[in-house]
């Protein structure tokens, strides 16, 4: 659900407190689980959602199994084995965790705030209408920051192997060239649209800074006490407070 910028920001921000990671493998787990391909309106992808995102059978990033992931992949492959499968896939595993804080503290009350656009224009076509908002503010991002660490390691390593045996290379490396084409080719009208109604630039910087506190809080925790047994998302083992949605207005 978070913008593929988001995610990278959330990431730099988890890095910078964990400096052993190999940060291009970071890097690009952290994007990778967005490897599915898509159809043509990016209704459904392949493998879907619930393999790559590790959600229910229909379900949203909020309801999102990250704790299965992180046993399986994170938990039994320390990085004293190999470093660049570690790091890929803690990236992996802050991009769950980023989707479902988006869910939580961005989706939820943009349904609410907007549920007459939701009822008028359907599921897809609504969220189509509030991503133009939120993929605007990346490339401000990008056009404001050209130089940003994580960006320009997206922008210019070698794409690596996927380590994940759910993952196709393939698909995974046309997804990687696909990312950095849409962000290197923007459309001159997002620089000139001055309001954002769905999502103000404000709201995005307090979603990075919550999201990006919240990572590092549910990844010093797993890192020192493996996660209780049952517990499918790591968001519980954060207090209320933490997860509190952004309020209205969402936009300017």
């Amino acid at each position: 659900m978070g913008t593929w910028i988001s995610h990278l920001r959330i990431a730099e921000a988890c890095a910078e407190r964990i400096p052993e990671l190999d940060q291009t493998a970071f890097v690009f787990g952290s994007l990778a689980p967005d490897s599915g391909l898509p159809n043509a309106d990016w209704s459904a992808f392949d493998p879907p959602r619930e393999v790559t995102h590790f959600t229910t059978a229909g379900g949203e990033d909020h309801n999102c199994r990250d704790l299965d992931f992180y046993r399986e992949y994170v938990q039994t492959h320390p990085p004293e084995q190999d470093l660049a499968a570690y790091s890929f896939s803690l990236g992996y595993f802050v991009h769950l965790l980023s989707d479902h804080l988006w869910m939580d503290i961005i989706g939820l009350p943009s349904r609410q705030q907007f549920a007459r656009l939701f009822t008028e224009q359907g599921e897809n076509e609504a969220w189509t209408g509030l991503k133009g908002d939120w993929y605007r503010l990346d490339h401000l991002f990008l056009r404001d920051h050209p130089d940003d660490p994580f960006w320009q390691t997206f922008l210019n390593a070698e794409i690596p192997t996927c380590p994940l045996p759910f993952l196709q290379q393939a698909a995974f490396a046309q997804q990687m060239h696909f990312i950095r084409t849409f962000y290197q080719n923007p459309e001159p009208r997002w620089f000139t649209e001055e309001k954002f109604l769905y999502l103000s630039q404000a709201n995005l910087e307090n979603f990075i800074q919550q999201a990006s506190h919240c990572c590092v809080k549910i990844l010093r925790a797993t890192r020192l006490c493996p996660p209780p047994a049952g517990i499918e998302s790591s968001l519980l083992l954060l207090p209320a407070a933490d997860l509190a949605p952004l309020s209205f207005p969402l936009g300017d």
